[in-house]
């Protein structure tokens, strides 16, 4: 797995004006030329990406310091905009194959958008918008992570016999009588509490009565889930799963647990060439 770091630093119109993100434009032409490959000529600005690691971020990092700029390493709380002098760190996780050869679980990401609509409270199923659908037979409802599949699609996953799957009704809005039927990808099974620490939007330890955001203090994304192995080999086997988390914002029926499978979900929903992604999860 390699993490990498990436910021962005402009010009500023007036010298007067300058903020965490911007610098003097004197400031400017000394960063290009000493770093001039984070200057993509299809790019206004200073573009900083790099592996983590890497002794020009420290060097850079450095240089910005001296010129009154501070770095905020942390996802939760981000700079806020009116803050005089930091500017925000965004990292990205890049898992490689041996990490995909090596993991047993894998966080289950449908990319493919399925239709519109929205979480419905207290237990946060699913109401679609009929004239929304586009007749995927399994994809995502826009601005929500977990998949909603046809009635085929359904019996294709129940043919695999994977173990604690199980489904939710979803509700389907209309002016008049459709015959749509669409369900949501569930499991009967539950894992224990990740072993991340978890956070809420500026940065607390999660409450779900006050949070406004439930998330892993990570600031690299995609987030890498870790459990605790042995409580894991007490629900084994098993194909399909939910976190005791439920991730995102706020109201709470907003958010959801993140749906995590086996090697053997991932090596068969490999073949329905669907837009999907898939996250290594840790066992420690």
């Amino acid at each position: 797995m390699k993490r990498f770091v990436k910021f962005t630093i402009y010009e500023a119109e007036l010298d007067s004006e300058v903020c965490g993100n911007t610098l003097r434009a004197k400031e400017m032409k000394h960063l290009k030329k000493k770093w001039p490959q984070f200057f993509p000529p299809n790019l206004v600005g200073f573009h900083l990406q790099d592996e983590l690691g890497d002794p020009v971020i420290d060097d850079v990092i450095k240089y910005l310091r001296a010129t009154g700029r501070e770095p905020n390493w942390k996802r939760n709380p981000s700079v806020p905009r009116e803050h005089p002098s930091q500017f925000q760190i965004v990292g990205e996780r890049v898992w490689e194959p041996a990490d995909f050869d090596s993991a047993a679980y894998f966080r289950w990401v449908v990319n493919a958008k399925a239709c519109e609509g929205r979480r419905l409270p207290p237990d946060g199923t699913f109401e679609v918008e009929f004239s929304s659908y586009r007749g995927r037979k399994i994809g995502i409802m826009q601005n929500y992570w977990n998949p909603i599949c046809s009635v085929e699609c359904r019996a294709e996953l129940e043919a695999q016999k994977f173990k604690g799957l199980s489904f939710r009704p979803v509700q389907v809005k209309s002016r008049k009588p459709e015959k749509l039927v669409l369900w949501q990808v569930w499991s009967s099974i539950t894992l224990p509490p990740v072993l991340n620490k978890v956070t809420g939007l500026e940065g607390e330890p999660f409450d779900p009565a006050t949070s406004k955001v439930c998330s892993i203090d990570d600031l690299y994304r995609p987030p890498e889930y870790r459990f605790p192995i042995a409580k894991v080999k007490e629900l084994e086997p098993f194909d399909i799963a939910l976190t005791t988390e439920c991730w995102g914002g706020s109201p709470a029926h907003f958010r959801e647990p993140a749906i995590i499978v086996s090697r053997r979900f991932r090596e068969w929903f490999m073949t329905q060439k669907i837009p999907v992604e898939w996250w290594p999860v840790a066992l420690e």
